[in-house]
């Protein structure tokens, strides 16, 4: 049995790239020296601009991860933290600003606990803490997708939405309650990482989070150095992997086989 397996080259040049880009940058976090700058979401700005109109209007701001979508365990892990420096970005500012902010928790009860901690650490911070009822506002349903969408949707039309928020790995059928508060006039801000539901936020969201944006919201809301740190390095690896195939291409066009080399 061979040690070393072939033809593997490329994996291993592109791997090795991409973790002294995380060295480089944990190493500028603990020296204290300036990290690249996100660029600014449209999705980020929409959220202050939300909450100032539930104010306005003295309608709840209504946030959720969907049924399944603030998973502690697993591959899903990342993206739940990114959505936890979203949501307390969100209650933080509801609490400023003095709208009141609706949490629709999802279904696994091993994730309430952080959840409801962001929440009460964002209100805490403002100096509200006694502002936020966790009885009234905390909505936990033990059901399956549809059961929170219709939930959601019967709350949206008791107590009014001016702006829903949903984030997180959903299902494709959580277009229901998108839609539901796309109806009552609410300003619908999404975004998932998990592309074979996009379709469902790009439908019904004005603004969106797309794709890996759900992770820049997360290190931008949040401010978190390694959070930053991480994104710089993957951005490294992207441009070296489409400097790889554009130079590849070149070389085909030209009548050199790069990329038959770099398949083998």
């Amino acid at each position: 049995m061979a040690v070393i397996r072939t033809g593997r080259i490329w994996d291993l040049i592109l791997f090795l790239f991409m973790m002294a880009g995380i060295l480089y940058y944990i190493d500028r976090v603990n020296k204290g020296k300036p990290l690249p700058r996100i660029r600014t979401i449209a999705a980020i700005e929409a959220i202050r601009e939300g909450v100032g109109r539930a104010v306005e209007i003295r309608k709840p701001v209504h946030w959720s991860f969907g049924s399944g979508g603030a998973s502690i365990t697993g591959m899903n892990v990342s993206e739940t933290l990114a959505g936890l420096g979203v949501l307390g970005y969100c209650a933080g500012l509801c609490a400023s600003l003095g709208a009141r902010f609706i949490f629709h928790l999802p279904s696994q009860p091993a994730s309430v606990p952080i959840l409801e901690g962001t929440v009460l650490e964002a209100y805490a911070k403002e100096g509200k803490l006694d502002e936020f009822d966790r009885t009234r506002d905390l909505r936990y349903y033990a059901g399956g997708m549809m059961v929170v969408c219709a939930a959601m949707a019967s709350s949206f039309m008791q107590e009014g939405v001016a702006m829903k928020i949903m984030m997180g790995r959903q299902p494709t059928c959580i277009y229901v309650a998108l839609e539901a508060a796309k109806l009552q006039g609410a300003i619908v801000i999404g975004g998932t990482a998990r592309w074979t539901a996009m379709y469902s936020f790009v439908l019904t969201c004005d603004y969106l989070f797309i794709g890996e944006e759900v992770y820049a919201a997360g290190a931008s809301t949040t401010g978190n150095p390694y959070m930053i740190s991480s994104l710089a390095s993957e951005e490294l690896g992207k441009y070296l992997s489409v400097a790889l195939l554009v130079l590849g291409v070149i070389l085909s066009v030209a009548g050199i086989p790069f990329l038959d080399f770099m398949a083998h």
